[in-house]
């Protein structure tokens, strides 16, 4: 309560600017650990780049990080370079110092030059704090924006819902507008339609989202509509989802589909066993102008898979990388995508296709699952393919680390004793 009302006098008018700075500076560094001691201050260009390169080396000690961080901070260059900033939290983050992550933020707002941090500074702090999973930290940066904005009020939002405090969102966009007198935009009901319908909350979500254009003056876009739609698909209310995409894309409000859109709409129809027909949506969207994304090949691939058609699912990948995108051409699959056809592969027994999955999987140093790989190599060697099989179970040894090594030398031995016995009977 103390802090909160020291916070309070801080932004409230009369001291000055840089009073408030120091204030947030002192509520918000209250580690007891060691803090970093900044080394003196960066002035070349060289020597901003070889701090830069400090910190994003993986070898560099959190504290070591930190003293780097401090010393390049006066420098103009240092502070408008936000992934710089992003790293250091993630790496901070990682290394369990968040201590150290409150000592660098609340310092730079001191860094900064008269007369006051802007609010993109400020807002980029409240992200920054999400990110690092602070967001008590978030909102008492958000209090020093003055005056305050929608803007500062969906970061504020963000964060809290990056951090899973749905309910806390929610409840910050219904006190927060009236306290602060401001009026919640567009994105700022976006963020509240995703936390609504994170807590389950679809009926008030779409409740929301009908009332936008009269009780707030806002018109919903396509990223309302495809919050609504998530939920919806969350809980398989699947004529719901269906109306309100023919009500949104109809004469009522006329919103053009994006690729998140058609995304959830291929997601619907794999849900319901019509994976055939979202793979159509695939060259519907390309037709209407918009490309379809990794993640609309990995719906349709997953939901072929779902459904044992492994064969299509195997020429839809080695479709990816022949799909035009604006500025070249191509889809590069992931982790993920391989993963799921070398699984359903397994499955439906067809050993060689999954051989040459698993070996692309291991080229692109993506750990192939366990379950699938052991019944891969016994498919094989059942198959009389014994050098592949063996040739298979080296690369993961090769790949495996630690206990990992051992788990695939057994399966290796239990693998060849079973060809061994097919080979006497």
């Amino acid at each position: 309560m103390a802090a909160a009302a020291a916070l309070r006098r801080a932004i409230a008018p009369g001291p000055t600017l840089l009073l408030r700075r120091q204030i947030l500076v002192r509520l918000l560094s209250t580690s007891t650990q060691r803090q970093p001691q900044p080394q003196p201050a960066a002035t070349s260009p060289a020597e901003l780049a070889r701090i830069k390169n400090s910190i994003r080396s993986a070898a560099t000690a959190p504290d070591d990080l930190a003293a780097h961080f401090l010393q390049a901070l006066p420098h103009p260059a240092f502070l408008g370079d936000g992934p710089i900033f992003s790293l250091a939290v993630s790496r901070l983050v990682s290394a369990g110092r968040r201590d150290l992550v409150t000592s660098l933020l609340s310092t730079s707002l001191t860094a900064l030059p008269a007369p006051h941090p802007s609010e993109g500074f400020l807002l980029r702090l409240i992200a920054l704090y999400a990110q690092a999973g602070m967001p008590d930290h978030s909102l008492s940066t958000f209090r020093l924006v003055r005056p305050p904005t929608d803007r500062a009020l969906s970061a504020l939002l963000a964060a809290y819902h990056d951090a899973g405090q749905h309910d806390r969102a929610v409840k910050a966009f219904r006190d927060l507008p009236a306290e602060l007198s401001v009026a919640p935009g567009l994105v700022s009901h976006n963020v509240l339609l995703k936390c609504m319908v994170a807590t389950g909350d679809v009926a008030g979500a779409r409740k929301v989202f009908d009332g936008m254009p009269d009780k707030a003056g806002v018109q919903p876009d396509i990223v309302s509509c495809n919050e609504v739609l998530r939920g919806y698909l969350k809980t398989a209310d699947y004529p719901a989802f269906d109306q309100l995409l023919k009500d949104v894309t109809g004469s009522k409000r006329r919103l053009k589909p994006n690729v998140t859109t058609y995304n959830l709409r291929m997601a619907a129809l794999c849900a319901k066993g019509r994976s055939f027909e979202a793979e159509e949506l695939l060259d519907a969207m390309a037709a209407n102008g918009v490309p379809p994304n990794r993640e609309s090949f990995n719906t349709v691939i997953g939901g072929l898979c779902k459904e044992g058609e492994v064969d299509a699912a195997t020429r839809l990948l080695k479709k990816m990388p022949e799909v035009p995108r604006p500025g070249g051409k191509g889809v590069l699959p992931n982790s993920e995508t391989y993963i799921m056809l070398l699984e359903a592969l397994v499955e439906k027994r067809a050993f060689s296709p999954a051989l040459e999955v698993c070996r692309e999987c291991l080229q692109n140093k993506w750990a192939p699952p366990f379950q699938a790989v052991k019944g891969l190599i016994v498919g094989l060697v059942k198959s009389r393919k014994i050098k592949h099989a063996k040739e298979l179970g080296l690369a993961m040894k090769k790949a495996a680390k630690g206990d990992a090594k051992e788990e695939w030398e057994k399966v290796e031995t239990a693998a060849f004793q079973l060809a061994l016995g097919e080979t006497k009977a």
